[in-house]
């Protein structure tokens, strides 16, 4: 009996002493973070990938990227780190698009490639603007800032642009530069 008092009294002591130096004013407090907002969190992120666009199982575009990351709620996709685009017309490759960074909408499946942009051929002719959009469904590039073309004949700029994605049919609004017979 004495035995299990003496044990009742050290279990008591020692929650007691527990209890009171867990109540001081010297608590470690948790590190405080800076708030992220949820939208600004990507729903999915890949590196150094490779997407395919494709209809009826013929290839229309493969983009490669750095960097991709889905936004699922705004439907949209960024790509950052560099972005390259070969286009295909009837499975034949006719063209490649570069710029550092770019944007897919998710809906339609248009491509936005921005900052330092440069389209080329097939047959050499070299289109260089700040901002291009490739236009999935009419397979059309259409640009409203400043653009340079150089084929081996022409060498046009203007502000304003829409062409097919293999740049032999193309109009440049508000044009300038000098072009041979």
């Amino acid at each position: 009996m004495y035995l299990n008092r003496l044990f009742f009294l050290c279990f008591v002591s020692t929650i007691l002493i527990f209890i009171s130096t867990g109540c001081g004013s010297d608590k470690i407090q948790p590190p405080k973070t800076d708030f992220i907002s949820s939208d600004s969190i990507p729903t999915q992120q890949s590196f150094n990938s490779t997407v395919t666009f494709s209809d009826s199982g013929k290839v229309k575009a493969i983009l490669y990227a750095g960097r991709i990351r889905v936004f699922s709620k705004f439907n949209y996709t960024l790509i950052d780190s560099g972005a390259k685009v070969d286009f295909y017309k009837a499975g034949v490759y006719n063209s490649t698009l570069t710029g550092k960074r770019g944007k897919i909408f998710d809906n339609s499946k248009d491509v936005e490639v921005y900052d330092s942009v440069k389209l080329v051929s097939q047959d050499g002719s070299v289109l260089t603007t700040n901002k291009l959009l490739w236009v999935n469904k009419t397979q059309k590039i259409k640009s409203d800032e400043f653009v340079h073309i150089t084929t081996r004949t022409d060498d046009i700029q203007g502000y304003g642009f829409e062409a097919d994605q293999n740049l032999k049919n193309y109009v440049i609004y508000k044009v300038s530069g000098e072009v041979q017979q």
